[in-house]
């Protein structure tokens, strides 16, 4: 129940963030929709898919960071620690909350695109498409959970950065700048060599029989799942134990 209600808060609490976004997508999409006949079809694309995509990546990491920022500058932070509640916990449901809103906010994009633009743009596009239905759902949901995972990864090491620079009283930009690219160096330097360790592990299967099908090892990826985890267990260590609010 505590999680829950952590998780909820956290929710409620981004949610016109992200609502706000979702609408301006819409609005973006009906004026292309209004200005198809005279724009490419690589600008609609462009301006369509990839700018939402890119706007609400960047937004869920800046909430990412945002999310701590406030709990120290609103002294809320004092509340938080006195709940009996495990402080991984704290900082997954932060976490899991981020990740839930840009997940909807996806979805609800990628709606709005469908049902707005795709319509449009349906007779050029199916001429381009060669791939079969199977192949482009095995590409679209692959390519969909290596970005959540790497998504999750890159707000947990936000968390350890920021947490980080709590541990000091003076350049705490700096030390949590260091403690992010730290992360990032012994994530690049360890992972080649665990991920040797699940060579055992199936390979993932990307693409289709109309296109170059790719074998991806899975031991990159495990690893990748395994650092996120025991980075969010670090994060409620330091939470819990060395940070003076």
């Amino acid at each position: 129940m505590p999680y829950r209600n952590l998780w909820l808060k956290e929710v409620k609490s981004l949610f016109p963030l992200y609502g706000v976004l979702g609408i301006l997508t819409v609005l973006l999409h009906l004026f292309l929709l209004i200005k198809f006949d005279v724009m490419d079809d690589d600008v609609v694309f462009v301006f369509g898919v990839l700018t939402p995509f890119f706007v609400i990546s960047s937004l869920a990491l800046g909430t990412g960071y945002y999310q701590l920022y406030t709990e120290w500058r609103t002294n809320s932070i004092y509340l938080l620690l006195s709940l009996p509640v495990r402080g991984w916990k704290i900082l997954s449901a932060k976490l899991t909350a981020v990740v839930s809103l840009l997940v909807a906010t996806l979805l609800f994009c990628s709606a709005s695109f469908l049902l707005i633009l795709v319509r449009a743009v349906w007779d050029n596009l199916g001429s381009e498409i060669e791939l079969s239905g199977t192949t482009m759902i095995n590409i679209l949901l692959n390519s969909f959970w290596m970005y959540l995972l790497t998504m999750v990864l890159l707000l947990a090491m936000i968390q350890f950065a920021f947490l980080c620079g709590q541990l000091v009283t003076r350049l705490k930009w700096l030390v949590a700048l260091s403690a992010f690219l730290a992360g990032s160096w012994l994530l690049m330097r360890v992972s080649p060599m665990l991920s040797d360790l699940f060579l055992w592990m199936p390979d993932i299967l990307y693409g289709g029989k109309d296109t170059d099908l790719i074998y991806l090892h899975s031991g990159p990826f495990l690893i990748l799942l395994l650092f996120c985890v025991g980075l969010t267990m670090l994060n409620g260590v330091i939470f819990e134990k060395e940070v003076e609010v």
